[in-house]
């Protein structure tokens, strides 16, 4: 019974000293396992495929995780955050800029901290030594600071979306169409609709755009960026 208990007690001091990486930028990830291997941690790193973290959350079981999530997609970078908290590790985010909107998603997604590419190698071995003595790795006031942004953010959003998402969906396969630069016989041949068909959408998109022209339209969702993959996966 009293090995038992010592090799159970030894075994969490081993997993307790776990740090997983996850990024898929691999010279910034090197250089901060060297940095972090320098003490009494245990250092892994793996790329961002959900089988590969997934795998090496089960096997390595880290007690913190630094997800570097510099040019992740938001709705993927949101994800896998919160795979990663529900491995029940506290989780570190690195994005380009600590004060940033990315930063801020990661952290409403459930991040204990978040830190920006100018954060330090003795700023980040604090953040992960806070981490494992259970203290909460970030202050209050830039988490504040964070929320406060993203609230602006969904407002700005809410604002650029408005007036799109008042066209239908039939309108919106239209429009897009209308975008891509197709003419009112091709817009018809795509959409298997008649051309008076197409003409009486175009119309109806102009009167709810507030604009007197397909370039006008057309130049009004290049400007909120109505048509970009991310943009149609986040309205979505």
């Amino acid at each position: 019974m009293g090995n038992t208990s010592k090799t159970t007690l030894s075994n969490t001091l081993i997993h307790s000293r776990r740090v997983l990486l996850i990024g898929d930028r691999v010279l910034l990830l090197d250089a901060v396992r060297l940095a972090l291997a320098t003490g009494d941690l245990d250092v892994a790193a793996v790329g961002t495929d959900q089988q590969s973290m997934e795998t090496s959350l089960r096997a390595f079981s880290p007690a913190v995780v630094i997800f570097e999530a510099g040019g992740i997609p938001v709705e993927k970078l949101v994800r896998t955050t919160r795979l990663l908290k529900e491995s029940g590790a506290a989780v570190i985010g690195i994005v380009p800029e600590g004060i940033s909107v990315d930063a801020a998603h990661m952290v409403r997604a459930g991040a204990d901290c978040v830190l920006g590419l100018d954060t330090g190698f003795d700023d980040l071995a604090l953040s992960v030594k806070r981490s494992l003595s259970g203290s909460a790795p970030m202050a209050l006031d830039r988490r504040y600071v964070l929320e406060e942004l993203l609230r602006e953010h969904r407002k700005t959003e809410e604002h650029r979306w408005r007036v799109f998402t008042e066209l239908s969906p039939r309108e919106r396969t239209i429009f897009a169409l209308v975008y891509e630069g197709l003419s009112a016989d091709q817009i018809a041949d795509a959409a298997c609709v008649s051309i008076s068909t197409v003409r009486t959408h175009i119309r109806n998109i102009l009167t709810k755009l507030n604009v007197h022209s397909q370039l006008a339209a057309v130049a009004m969702a290049r400007s909120n960026d109505w048509f970009s993959a991310e943009s149609l996966v986040d309205l979505r």
